[in-house]
């Protein structure tokens, strides 16, 4: 899934990069970016004759914010993976070469809270949880090159899903959360809340039909304590420092009108149907594949987040086949600043001083997608390769 690389890790040493097209947010120019630490220091047109030993050369390629991918699915499939420390570590560093051969220096690791199958629910939760440690306990490892984050997916099924988020939540094992109310069945899209009708059938030997019946009149009477229940959720989370985002447009209408206090509530969907709620807690999440497969570039707008959730090489694609249409400062909107507001990175998505040195350097080729040749990730050359 990755490239093979000269790795280059400067460790302490001054870092200077060099190019002679730096991606800003309204400009590309030449310069050099100083990195103090793991924060660019400055952005300079010139430097002093005994800084140059500690330059790295990117001349003929563009210096870009590393690309910050907002949700990985590729850990989803569980049946096919120990939860063990060693078999997800193994396949944790083939995706994360995957997604930093393809310019992500930060990813958001995607995973279900709850299953299908009631009578494995429990076994299944642990099964999730000790995946979620994995990938914190791998983001710590000293062969790590890229910040692997954890993105929880959740949808309502009771009150026992809430506490279990909570839990997590204490335990300072979640980045991010996202949130459904509905389940829909892939073929005719009725609402089906797959534990509760298992459970009737299995359990109190209702019909499919008495049991659908039953779920529709709870549903009812559930909407409400839902809202409340989501409404501390949010407020928790954000106590926790964790962002909170949902493609559920009523709920979260419902929830910033009746709790106005709760601001740090998301809205991402993957349409592009509008609503407000705030202007600056809308965004657009878009797969990298639905881009591509349609080629229109009239899907992207300002707001829009793109992110690829299984093939991370997809985002390379992606950029060359934009360049042809939009500016790479736009491009670089998407992919980094974007994500970086809507999570709450404040100091990440851009080139920018005092901002975190996490960049890329991107080399064109013609009649081919970009090469990523260079990777900074917190200051310190994780790789560099000539071509």
């Amino acid at each position: 899934m990755g490239r093979i690389y000269k790795t280059m890790i400067k460790g302490d040493e001054m870092v200077i990069i060099y190019s002679d097209k730096i991606v800003l947010q309204d400009n590309i120019q030449e310069g050099y970016i100083k990195i103090d630490g793991d924060i660019i220091s400055s952005i300079e047109k010139e430097i002093k004759d005994e800084e140059k030993k500690y330059v790295v050369d990117y001349s003929g390629s563009y210096i870009m914010p590393g690309i910050i991918n907002i949700s990985s699915s590729n850990m989803e499939k569980k049946e096919t993976l120990s939860p063990s420390i060693g078999s997800s570590m193994n396949k944790l560093r083939e995706i994360e070469y995957a997604y930093a051969s393809s310019g992500v220096t930060t990813v958001y690791h995607s995973l279900y809270l709850t299953e299908k199958k009631i009578k494995n629910m429990d076994e299944e939760k642990a099964k999730t949880i000790e995946l979620i440690n994995n990938i914190k306990k791998y983001d710590l490892h000293p062969s790590s090159i890229i910040d692997n984050k954890t993105h929880l997916k959740f949808q309502i099924k009771s009150i026992r899903t809430m506490d279990d988020v909570k839990f997590l939540l204490d335990e300072k094992l979640l980045d991010f959360v996202s949130y459904e109310i509905k389940s829909y069945d892939k073929d005719n899209r009725v609402y089906k809340d797959q534990y509760m009708q298992e459970f009737m059938q299995t359990n109190l030997n209702l019909t499919e039909d008495m049991a659908d019946k039953v779920i529709d009149r709870i549903k009812q009477l559930r909407e409400e304590a839902n809202i409340d229940e989501l409404a501390y959720l949010i407020k928790y989370a954000h106590f926790k420092g964790v962002r909170v985002c949902t493609p559920e447009y009523s709920s979260a209408s419902k929830i910033y009108n009746e709790f106005k206090d709760t601001t740090d509530i998301i809205k991402i969907t993957k349409d592009n149907n509008k609503e407000d709620i705030q202007k600056d807690v809308f965004f657009k999440l878009i797969n990298v594949s639905r881009i591509l497969s349609c080629n229109d570039c009239s899907l992207v707008d300002e707001n829009t987040i793109i992110s690829s959730d299984r093939k991370p090489n997809e985002l390379l694609v992606f950029i060359g086949e934009m360049c042809k249409h939009m500016s790479l400062n736009k491009i670089s909107r998407y992919l980094s600043r974007n994500p970086a507001d809507a999570l709450g990175l404040n100091n990440k998505g851009e080139i920018k001083e005092g901002y975190t040195a996490d960049l890329i350097a991107l080399k064109f080729f013609e009649e081919a997608e970009p090469v990523v040749v260079g990777l900074i990730k917190d200051g310190k050359l994780k790789f560099n390769i000539n071509v």
